[in-house]
């Protein structure tokens, strides 16, 4: 008899609002408690170490909160994580970015381990480097797989490291994907994120920008159709001064799909001329799709300029009939306006294999 896991505290949101707007924290029962997966990695371009089973200082860098949450956080630790790292090292300029496959419909189909699945990276960005590492999620419908993605980035001073994780999985699959980071003097964490497949997706990100002039900087895309649930979680911290962090979300609802936003900037004393802005763009094609958005700022310090926004609409009638008088059915609009959120972020991404991959998802 397989153990089922019950969290009730994903996702939760930095200051509570009113509990009957079910926005405060998000909840997911795991069909069982997941094994250890290492994605296989093709190619190490120059500029990349692995090294996995190696322990590495992590202690110039001020200690990381959980993106999800504690509660599950802490349980993965203890039960399945265990301080085992796939660690990944970046020194110097790199030309060509770093790949982490995790193809859940083939390692699915093996019986010599369970279908429940769960990986821990460490991306340590060394002083002036540059880099682009990308995450790529597939599986395959027929399979019922629980998934579990921890991501730790410490980027140093100077350093520019974009991290993209592109989630394509089959429609029965639940995953809990959790990324902190913590940036150093004047480097730049890039998050670029796109969900496309799965059932039940629990997203957390926890960003640090606690040294003078760290800068974050995210764009989310989404479509979530059917009876998906997406939820999200994405909270930057400023401590330091002169700090700087754009987000971006855009996406698309269809059927009864649900998707929760939260979106937090934290401007904390001190982190005086520091500046924040976040956006988000959601398209409703349905009249039975959810969406529930609190883009949030939350302010102790005087000196900072933050602003935020958040856009829900369907599309419009003046818009369809110009498509229409050009020759576009209504069904093709949909069509051409759901990719354009998707693929205007997909841009994006350097590797033109996984572009082709969104774009035959899309096109499915």
């Amino acid at each position: 008899m397989t153990e089922t896991l019950k969290f009730n505290e994903i996702n939760k949101i930095p200051a509570l609002t009113w509990n009957w707007l079910k926005m405060n924290r998000d909840s997911l029962e795991l069909r069982e408690i997941p094994s250890l997966f290492e994605p296989k990695i093709s190619e190490i371009p120059e500029g990349f170490s692995l090294l996995s089973g190696q322990k590495i200082d992590l202690n110039k860098f001020p200690a990381l909160k959980s993106g999800i949450g504690e509660e599950i956080s802490s349980y993965l630790e203890e039960n399945v994580f265990k301080g085992v790292d796939q660690i990944i090292e970046i020194s110097g300029k790199t030309e060509n970015p770093l790949l982490l496959p995790f193809d859940y419909g083939k390692a699915g189909n093996s019986d010599s381990v369970s279908p429940h699945f769960a990986s821990s990276q460490i991306i340590y960005a060394k002083k002036d480097s540059e880099s682009c590492v990308i995450f790529l999620y597939e599986g395959a419908d027929s399979s019922k797989i629980d998934s579990i993605i921890r991501t730790k980035i410490y980027a140093e001073e100077n350093a520019l490291v974009h991290v993209i994780k592109v989630q394509l999985l089959g429609k029965n699959q639940n995953q809990i994907d959790e990324t902190s980071a913590v940036a150093g003097e004047n480097s730049k964490i890039h998050f670029t994120q796109i969900e496309l497949g799965g059932n039940h997706i629990d997203s957390g990100l926890y960003t640090q920008l606690g040294e003078y002039k760290s800068r974050f900087q995210s764009e989310l895309a989404f479509i979530a159709k059917g009876e998906q649930h997406f939820d999200f979680n994405h909270a930057v911290i400023h401590t330091g001064s002169e700090t700087d962090t754009k987000m971006l979300v855009k996406g698309v609802l269809d059927g009864n799909a649900v998707k929760n936003y939260r979106g937090t900037i934290d401007f904390k004393n001190g982190c005086h001329g520091s500046t924040g802005d976040e956006q988000e763009e959601t398209l409703l094609m349905s009249k039975s799709a959810v969406n529930k958005s609190i883009p949030m700022i939350l302010c102790d310090e005087e000196d900072v300029a933050g602003t935020h926004g958040s856009t829900l609409g369907r599309l419009g009638a003046d818009e369809l009939f110009y498509m229409q008088s050009r020759g576009i059915s209504e069904e093709e609009a949909k069509k051409m306006m759901t990719k354009a959120k998707v693929l205007s972020v997909a841009s994006l991404i350097p590797l033109e294999n996984i572009r082709e991959k969104i774009e035959n998802w899309l096109e499915k």
